[in-house]
């Protein structure tokens, strides 16, 4: 019998995932107001529809977070409201988080903030 599932992994991913450019900045405060510390220690890759962070404080699944992204390959800074859809507790105490945007970022603004593969 053949194997029909092949053997490279698929990438189940609706929106492929780059790192930022190094000019680009993720502030991610708690709650919609957008006030409080900026809880940002990393910013480790982006989509069109989410961020994956490092950030320095624990949230509940499906908690609401604005995001705030700048850098200078854009020309005003994007706010968005996102949701933390999963989280993991890192060694140094961290936590390396996906929050998923509740509006998509537009194409454009994507190619901007993310590196070239």
């Amino acid at each position: 019998m053949s194997d029909t599932f092949g053997s490279k992994e698929t990438n189940r991913r609706g929106s492929p995932r780059r790192r930022p450019r190094a000019a680009v900045k993720v502030e991610c405060h708690k709650g919609a107001m957008g006030l409080g510390l900026n809880l940002v220690a990393t910013v480790l890759d982006i989509s069109d529809s989410g961020v994956r962070l490092v950030l320095t404080q624990a949230f509940e699944n499906l908690a609401e977070v604005e995001l705030i992204i700048s850098g200078y390959c854009v020309k005003e800074n994007i706010k968005r409201l996102g949701n933390i859809r999963w989280q993991v507790k890192m060694e140094n105490g961290q936590f390396c988080t996906g929050v998923e945007f509740q509006k998509y970022l537009n194409y454009r603004d994507w190619q901007n903030l993310s590196a070239a593969n």
